[in-house]
């Protein structure tokens, strides 16, 4: 299949001009800040914040404008026009369930919250099916703090108790709808792929299990599953981090004992369908799939930037369809290495679901250690559309030319699955250490 040239220039180029101005304007409104800042001495207050002898505070900074070329690159300060508000105390992050965890910036060294409106919750598929979405559309203030202050206030939350579940996936899998099962009971709290976890997962991936990275694992963990007045009675927790980001379970499970860590995968064809619609969404999707067809060592490179497994990824395809395939069986290796390593992460076939899905959503609440009196606020989550609110909802994608490709684009796509051991297109594709819905059940 020929690359759509026209809604690839759109895309690419259209959003980074975009962007272009909006850093444009964006560097006025700084400079005309800076000088107003010295004039008002509010950066005298933001230096003397830095000395460790001073009293903590956080900036609360008011979102004027925000723009990112592509929602799957790390958030920075720099994606925003803000005025500062005022300087709180830092516990101010906890005490208010509109305020959410946005993302650390390792370049300042700062976290970053997001504040919506008072009884707002950021991180529930109302505002958007993912929570990092949710908090550039609906952030009304940003407030900042020092890394340091950041694990202090979470040092003063309690340890979690409750249950977590971990849910990794190879996107455009139903990871969503299987978030909004559990969202759906009223007593899980579900946070489906925040920013963080990319961090946590990055650092150990370079670093492996230290002090620092369980000293951010417990951070994390205390903060996402912290206390909320809007949620008093929660029965769990629900992290689902975003594809690569999966070994962070590694961190998080050395600190928190009651954690399920399962993996969620589809048949890769209806896999690769659908991320070729992402692919002109997200601009960097697409910019993979150029790459599939340009030089194996850009792949390669995109890859291992990614977190991936790279073995076997420096190669080129000569259609979207092949290269859709292989990005789904490289997600999929990111499973097969951690499983390899814990068999007490597991395997989940959404396609199971789909064809039982009572008996799915049972088997899904009893392996999460959550009670079975859920079930049927739980089944609540097939009536709609998972992605009703977010950039991906149904009616986004129709919108969409779909993939076309030929039996001679399947024939080179089976090829490349042979390669890495999975089955080929037509065959069921049962991955090790999948979950046996009878089996849990006990039928």
């Amino acid at each position: 299949m020929a690359i759509r040239i026209l809604d690839t220039i759109l895309l690419l180029i259209g959003r980074l001009i975009v962007k272009g101005i909006f850093l444009f304007f964006r560097l006025i409104f700084c400079i005309v800040q800076t000088i107003s800042w010295k004039i008002f001495g509010i950066q005298d207050a933001v230096e003397k914040n830095k000395d460790p002898k001073s009293k903590p505070v956080a900036q609360a900074l008011k979102v004027l404008a925000s723009w990112k070329y592509c929602l799957l690159m790390p958030p920075s300060l720099r994606d925003f026009i803000c005025v500062h508000d005022e300087y709180i105390d830092p516990e101010y992050v906890i005490q208010n369930d509109h305020v959410s965890l946005f993302f650390l910036d390792p370049h300042q060294d700062v976290a970053v919250f997001g504040e919506g409106i008072p009884g707002q919750k950021l991180w529930h598929s109302d505002c958007d099916s993912f929570i990092s979405l949710a908090l550039f559309k609906f952030s009304k203030r940003l407030i900042v703090m020092p890394m340091e202050e950041f694990h202090k206030v979470c040092a003063r939350l309690p340890d979690p108790e409750k249950p977590l579940i971990i849910m990794g996936n190879t996107a455009r899998c139903g990871s969503t709808l299987l978030t909004q099962i559990f969202e759906c009971t009223n007593k899980v709290i579900s946070y489906s792929e925040p920013y963080p976890l990319n961090n946590l997962g990055a650092m150990f991936h370079k670093k492996g299990h230290c002090a620092e990275v369980t000293k951010l694992a417990r951070s994390l963990l205390k903060m996402y599953l912290r206390p909320l007045d809007c949620m008093p009675d929660v029965e769990g927790y629900l992290l689902k981090p975003s594809g690569p980001s999966f070994v962070c379970a590694k961190a998080i499970k050395e600190v928190h004992a009651k954690t399920t860590v399962f993996y969620l995968y589809r048949d890769m064809e209806c896999v690769t369908k659908s991320m070729y619609k992402l692919s002109f969404v997200l601009p960097t999707t697409r910019m993979c799939y150029l790459f599939c067809r340009l030089n194996g060592n850009l792949v390669e490179a995109a890859f291992r930037n990614a977190l991936f497994p790279t073995e076997g990824t420096n190669r080129v395809t000569d259609n979207d369809y092949c290269s859709g395939i292989f990005q789904a069986a490289i997600a999929s290796n990111v499973y097969l290495k951690m499983r390899k390593e814990d068999k007490d992460v597991h395997g989940l076939l959404f396609d199971d679901l789909l064809q039982d899905k009572e008996k799915g959503v049972r088997a899904i609440l009893k392996i999460c250690r959550l009670p079975e009196s859920l079930f049927k606020d739980a089944m609540v989550a097939f009536t709609r559309d998972s992605q009703r609110n977010s950039i991906v909802s149904k009616e986004v994608f129709a919108a969409i030319k779909p993939l076309e490709y030929t039996e001679e684009d399947k024939k080179k796509s089976n090829q490349l699955l042979k390669e890495f051991g999975y089955p080929p297109i037509d065959q069921p594709c049962r991955i090790d250490g999948t979950l046996d819905f009878d089996e849990i059940l006990g039928n």
